[in-house]
């Protein structure tokens, strides 16, 4: 009688626990519902960025030259053949659509990994809630897309590791493979799974069968990509995913002044002719006229550009690396908010709601990826040294955040937030297993 009692007690109280996750979850959901309705109606849309015109107008030999990953173009293509002159909204409509269906999927991949509803909670709210990323939401560019790929990509990820499955593992594949026809940035995600399907080999030795088929499936998108660097190569006169990659090099021989050092003072005389009549700006406006002088064909250009860049960093490759690590530096104050130009061009109601909200969504920064991931790989040393087993969550969050921050950072002269944009569902999912320690720790403490 007693024990029978007792059981009863448990399970009300289990039912009345649930039942207040439920309510949290629901009010959770209700709030950011509620928040980017209002953002989705007041603000402007769909908004036009510098680049839009480049996907817009996207033809097949500008994609063989390099110009832009397929995906994105695709795209805006399908919604032009269903709404004709209203096709833009109709992107806008879909990125939204992913936006508002990726909050679930890392609310459920953040619960998976940290067996905790509150904290999933908190990161779904503050996550779906980001000023930023709703704005990226109307704008005809891929940082949204890419953004919610990633979270999917996360959310199968994590349940590949709860409970490996070929199935499971192909999920991931195709989200990898999704990330890396959206953007060529995003082909860093083939090298980043595998190099961890590598680790999975040596470390879980019963799922070696899954783990083979997952990466010859890896291999299969590498070949892919390859095969497209080859046409770039062909068409536009260099080995990589895009045409502009040599062109960033040159950028960095322009700001660190390695250019002086190259032998034909006659080139060198006429860059400073042309930097001076620019005011040493490095901008594209600087550097077109630059590029000119490498020759009168795209592909002659890059072919020369990369000649001359790759001589110029070799004479002071140590004035090359100080200049990486204080880009590094630099960007690390970089805030993902809202132009203060878009800001102006917005509707009243707009400005007012986006300045309510930043004071319950608080500004995030580039320099907030250093510190989540040193922490998750701080935790990962420890832990994988306490436990003698590879805790895969953290090496995933640490491993992805540096993978992201050193290619782009690395990679790009500017517009770093943009470009960083897919590193932040793994920021998110960083900071949620960081908090699960935090309270691991004050629970061990009050005992």
């Amino acid at each position: 009688m007693h024990r029978s009692m007792i059981s009863v007690k448990e399970k009300k109280n289990i039912q009345s626990k649930k039942r207040k996750w439920g309510r949290l979850e629901w009010l959770t959901a209700c709030c950011v519902l509620l928040l980017r309705l209002l953002f989705y109606l007041l603000g402007n849309k769909p908004q036009i960025g510098e680049d839009t015109h480049t996907y817009v107008e996207l033809t097949w030999q500008g994609f063989l030259r390099g110009e832009r990953m397929p995906l994105y173009p695709l795209l805006i293509w399908a919604n032009r053949l269903l709404f004709r002159d209203g096709y833009l909204l109709g992107v806008v409509g879909c990125q939204i659509i992913l936006s508002l269906i990726s909050i679930l999927f890392l609310y459920r991949a953040v619960r998976m990994a940290t067996e905790n509803r509150g904290i999933a909670c908190i990161i779904a709210f503050f996550y779906g809630g980001n000023p930023w990323i709703m704005n990226a939401d109307l704008t005809i560019l891929t940082e949204s897309l890419a953004i919610s790929i990633s979270v999917f990509l996360l959310y199968h990820t994590v349940c590949y590791l709860q409970s490996p499955s070929l199935r499971r593992g192909m999920a991931m594949v195709f989200f990898v493979l999704s990330a890396a026809l959206l953007k060529s940035a995003l082909s860093v995600y083939v090298a980043a799974y595998l190099i961890f399907m590598g680790i999975q080999f040596f470390c879980e030795k019963d799922r070696r069968k899954i783990t083979i088929k997952v990466s010859a499936a890896l291999f299969g998108i590498a070949l892919l990509l390859l095969c497209h660097a080859g046409q770039v190569w062909k068409n536009a006169g260099t080995f990589s995913l895009d045409k502009v990659g040599v062109r960033l090099m040159l950028v960095t021989c322009l700001e660190t002044d390695l250019y002086k050092n190259y032998p034909d003072q006659e080139l060198v005389e006429k860059i400073d002719r042309i930097f001076l009549e620019n005011d040493k700006a490095v901008n594209w406006a600087a550097t077109d006229p630059i590029t000119q002088l490498f020759g009168e064909e795209y592909r002659e250009q890059n072919i020369r550009i990369r000649e001359f860049s790759r001589y110029c960093i070799r004479t002071k490759p140590v004035v090359y690396v100080r200049y990486l690590i204080g880009r590094f530096v630099r960007v690390a104050n970089d805030e993902y908010k809202i132009k203060q130009s878009e800001l102006d061009e917005s509707p009243f109601l707009f400005r007012v709601l986006y300045d309510t909200s930043g004071v319950l969504f608080p500004i995030v920064k580039i320099g907030h990826f250093y510190l989540i991931g040193g922490a998750t790989f701080l935790l990962l040393v420890i832990k994988w040294k306490k436990e003698k087993a590879c805790p895969w969550y953290y090496l995933g969050t640490s491993g992805m955040l540096m993978v992201i921050l050193v290619s782009v950072i690395v990679e790009v002269y500017s517009g770093y937030v943009r470009c960083l944009s897919y590193a932040l569902p793994f920021a998110y999912s960083g900071l949620a297993l960081l908090l699960r320690d935090l309270l691991k720790g004050l629970e061990k403490c009050r005992e």
